[in-house]
């Protein structure tokens, strides 16, 4: 036998003398027959379930087998077990039913029928589980609530007895503390002025009197020159005057004896005239002029002017000097004693405002003393309040628990998470329809009213129930009805703008409706 190691093409068909045929050791089929395909592959074919065979169809196409996994298309004859994983094309309709029947509302309804109470015995008995839980809670609360008040008020009493006792203290103490202090720091503030009060106005005294005598001594001198330059200067005055007065006299005779006449008179009768027609002219003028001081006289009578005026001068000088050395004395004596009074004061305001100042810290120590105190007490006074409350919500949840029937798979939950109580009256003036009680869709989507007329003495009590579908379509009835003898009213509902509302419908005008509802979320 020939081998060859290269690939070759066969174009025209490749003719095998023999009855077999390998390809890398493997037998080519050379048959196309289903007996001989089955013999190759070692079994047999059978439209029965039969393990380890190849499936076939029989005649009709049909064939059995075990467990198949596949998408069945067509019709699917006899049982099947297992999973199956779709029958959105079939219905409950396509099933023969067995001693295991499929599920309706009204099997569910027929199954679970003796666990309910068509009466709403269940529900009452709920609902005066729930009322008597919550008398019970609310006695409970009311009896903690007045427990911890009275601790608490009993506890705030001693606490303000005991702060108002240490306040009372701490301010007797601190006021005897502050008095004794005050005492000690005025007293010796008070000699402490007084020393330099004495110190300071000796030396003002000192001063004074030393400026005092200074200033007078200056004063005195000034005087004396000025009292001098007045005595010159009136001395002057008085001889310029003499002089001015005894030339004007002169003048005066000259003038009146020239009488107009030219400076050389050549009349005797203008000189007769001139000397009055005197014969004894000259003894007349010698006599006269006898009775007229001479300079030497007039320098006499000057120089005695001049020492009289200078010894006024001195005199009136000593005695300015004197009269101011007098007043600066007493003003010295005046202004020591004014500092003196001033000092001793200044030194008093001090030693009080320094006693103002200690009580007021005194003051400021003991109000925060007693802040800090207030606020510890009320620290732990809080701290018990909230242990109490603690304790009491603890309490009541667990008589809350107690009261639950144990048969019933209630789930404990605050009711004001779920529910609500809703209330409202109104008055229909004429007969037709009005609104009775509103309230929003979005909060609370079932709701249990109770309706009530009443028109003169006849009354109407309805039960209404209520609930909304996600689409906000609205299923009521009347659950029950009773009159004390003719209807008043009709009840309708409805949802619009977000609301529920309960609207009635009265027979009569002047109709009272009033509304309880209990409204569930």
């Amino acid at each position: 036998m020939a081998i060859v190691n290269k690939n070759f093409r066969v174009k025209n068909g490749l003719i095998v003398d023999g009855s077999v045929a390998t390809v890398n050791g493997y037998n080519v089929l050379t048959e196309a027959s289903t007996a001989f395909i089955i013999s190759t592959v070692g079994g047999s074919a059978d439209t029965a379930n039969t393990p380890n065979t190849v499936v076939k169809r029989d005649g009709s196409g049909n064939f059995a087998a075990g467990t198949i996994t596949a998408s069945i298309v067509g019709n699917l004859t006899g049982n099947v077990t297992g999973t199956v994983s779709s029958l959105s094309n079939h219905d409950t309709g396509d099933l023969a039913e067995g001693s295991n029947l499929y599920f309706t509302n009204a099997r569910a309804l027929a199954a679970t029928a003796a666990a309910y109470d068509a009466a709403g015995a269940a529900s009452s008995a709920q609902a005066n589980a729930a009322t008597d839980a919550t008398s019970k809670v609310a006695a409970e609360a009311t009896a903690r609530t007045s427990a911890i008040a009275a601790a608490i008020a009993t506890e705030v009493t001693d606490r303000n007895s005991a702060i108002a006792t240490a306040k009372s203290e701490a301010i007797s103490a601190a006021a005897t503390d502050a008095t004794t202090k005050a005492g000690s720091a005025q007293s010796a503030a008070i000699s402490a002025a007084a020393a330099d009060a004495t110190t300071k106005a000796n030396a003002a005294q000192a001063a004074a009197i030393s400026a005092a005598a200074t200033d007078a001594t200056t004063k005195a001198n000034a005087a004396q020159a000025a009292a001098e330059a007045t005595a010159a200067a009136a001395l002057s005055s008085a001889i310029s005057t003499e002089v001015s007065n005894r030339n004007t006299a002169i003048s005066t005779a000259v003038d009146s004896l020239v009488d107009g006449a030219p400076a050389l008179l050549n009349t005797l009768n203008e000189l007769a005239a001139a000397i009055n027609d005197d014969a004894n002219y000259t003894t007349t003028i010698t006599t006269a002029l006898g009775t007229k001081a001479n300079s030497a006289d007039v320098t006499s009578s000057l120089a005695t002017a001049a020492t009289n005026a200078a010894a006024d001068a001195t005199t009136k000088a000593n005695a300015a000097q004197a009269a101011a050395e007098a007043t600066a004395a007493a003003d010295a004596t005046t202004k020591a004693a004014t500092a003196k009074s001033e000092a001793i004061s200044a030194a008093a305001t001090d030693a009080t405002t320094k006693v103002a100042a200690e009580a007021t810290a005194r003051n400021s120590a003991i109000s925060t003393a007693i802040a800090g105190e207030v606020t510890d007490r009320n620290s732990a006074i809080a701290t018990a309040q909230a242990a109490a409350q603690a304790d009491a919500e603890a309490t009541a949840a667990s008589a809350l628990a107690d009261v639950a029937d144990g048969t019933t798979p209630f789930t404990v939950v605050n009711v004001n998470d779920v529910s609500a109580i809703r209330a409202a009256t109104t008055t229909v003036a004429s007969a037709g329809t009005v609104n009775a009680i509103t309230w929003s869709g979005s909060d609370y989507r079932t709701a249990k009213a109770l309706v009530k007329f009443k028109n003169g003495v006849n009354t109407q009590v309805s039960e209404v129930l209520l609930t909304l579908d996600t689409s906000n379509n609205v299923s009521v009835t009347e659950f029950g009805s009773i009159n004390t003898g003719t209807d008043l009213g009709t009840i309708s509902a409805a949802y619009a703008s977000g609301s529920v509302s309960i609207s009635v419908t009265t027979t009569y005008a002047s109709t009272d409706v009033m509304v309880h509802a209990t409204l569930i979320k």
